[in-house]
């Protein structure tokens, strides 16, 4: 973490005696509507490094639907706004006894937040990133009517940082390893694509490709308007869901109000140019459909569709994905990010890009730490359990001559690489 911006802050002991040579000013209220909220809001925008995520169009959609349980986080600095974030909120427990936690743009319904929210941050302006992700934190989860832990989803070690400056307790609940492809180095590279792939990778993807031309030229194409793109989310849900029913796992597209969402974002962010719908076709055949965010010369991979069939030589995800790529490195784009979601075919064809995590953030006190030793306990029981479930496999399976495996993934560690510029510090669904 920088503390450049933060003139004489040095180190967490600053934060908890309350010296805070930044002077910001924070105050919480209920959100405004949408319609009010936006000319303040791209304002900032147009002052930071904020990731799609923070953009006005996800941001109206998600206001919209859950207005009236959220809160805005103002922050200002000498009266100007330097930073804003929206806040979700939830209780557990009845009466005097209920546990609140404040959700950073989420709701903490499992539900309404399979939306995704990735590159989670404070919107701030450049250069108050730091002081303000400190200032919302410390107001979160200090003084009267605090919240007991703050929910960060999918956030960077930049928020993990501000955390531990401000001197709470912060531990990741879950962690995934994004993948990117760097566009401007394979241009200076003038290689093309495919010959920085794995020589398998490379012979799957071409011969893939030579057996969907046999059906008819193979080509991919971009929708040409909102109307079309939102028409094309339909086949693409349903290639989607089909694919995760086949292994009795309910897909995205099925919890209530996914696809509205998306509908109603893909609507909205079309007249700026910042969401793209791709259909790849074989002759006139469709064998698979993309979605992505364009955000500031990124391109992000949100979701998709293809057409599975019993020849496994085709491979729908990996053809569509390198059509996809070559078109945006033709184009301007300085990277192609597959985002959160550590899979196989992301290993394949990306290099390994940051890390995000769902973070939780609590006050450093005794109730604090008898939770955490009662997460050890409960981890470590869990670790006996498993054992003695593995050996009892191991044994059967000796017995009738099988093989038991295990696998055990590595602590994905945190990437110098930032997408949106910001200065350093599955399935195919």
């Amino acid at each position: 973490m920088d503390f450049e911006d933060l003139g004489e802050l040095e180190a967490a002991d600053d934060v908890r005696a309350q010296r805070r040579p930044w002077r910001l000013e924070i105050e919480i209220g209920p959100a405004p509507s949408p319609s009010a909220l936006e000319p303040e809001w791209r304002a900032l925008l147009a002052r930071s490094n904020a990731s799609f995520f923070l953009s006005w169009p996800w941001i109206a959609t998600w206001l919209e639907r859950h207005a009236p349980t959220v809160r805005l986080a103002r922050i200002a600095h000498e009266g100007r706004t330097v930073a804003l974030a929206l806040l979700g909120e939830r209780k557990r427990g009845l009466g005097p006894l209920a546990i609140r936690s404040s959700y950073l743009h989420a709701t903490g319904d499992r539900d309404a937040d399979r939306i995704a929210v990735e590159y989670n941050d404070v919107l701030a302006a450049r250069g108050y990133e730091a002081a303000a992700r400190i200032t919302l934190l410390d107001r979160l989860l200090s003084g009267r009517g605090r919240s007991r832990a703050a929910i960060l989803p999918m956030v960077g070690g930049e928020m993990e940082a501000a955390a531990a400056a401000a001197g709470f307790r912060c531990r990741r609940r879950s962690e995934s390893r994004c993948a990117i492809v760097d566009l401007e180095a394979l241009r200076r590279w003038g290689r093309g694509y495919l010959h920085q792939l794995s020589s398998s990778t490379r012979a799957q993807i071409r011969r893939a490709a030579r057996l969907y031309e046999a059906r008819g030229p193979l080509r991919i194409e971009a929708a040409q308007d909102a109307a079309e793109a939102v028409a094309w989310l339909e086949p693409l849900a349903a290639l989607h869901e089909a694919r995760f029913r086949a292994k009795g796992i309910r897909g995205a597209f099925g919890v209530p109000g996914f696809v509205e969402f998306h509908s109603t974002l893909v609507a909205r962010a079309w007249g700026e140019g910042s969401v793209e719908l791709l259909r790849v076709r074989a002759g006139e055949e469709p064998i698979g459909y993309l979605y992505n965010f364009l955000w500031r010369d990124w391109v992000g991979y949100y979701t998709s569709g293809f057409v599975y069939t019993d020849d496994n030589r085709l491979k729908p995800g990996l053809v569509a994905h390198w059509l996809a790529i070559e078109r945006h490195l033709a184009g301007a784009a300085r990277v192609y990010d597959f985002m959160a979601g550590e899979s196989r075919y992301k290993v394949s064809l990306a290099e390994p890009g940051p890390v995000l995590f769902d973070l939780v953030v609590e006050p450093d006190d005794r109730l604090a730490r008898w939770a955490e030793l009662a997460r050890r306990v409960r981890d470590r029981l869990r670790r006996v359990l498993r054992r003695s479930a593995a050996g009892g496999t191991a044994r059967v399976a000796r017995l009738v001559g099988g093989r038991v495996s295990c696998y055990l993934p590595d602590r994905a560690g945190r990437a110098r690489f930032d997408p949106f510029g910001r200065p350093e510090g599955d399935l195919l669904s």
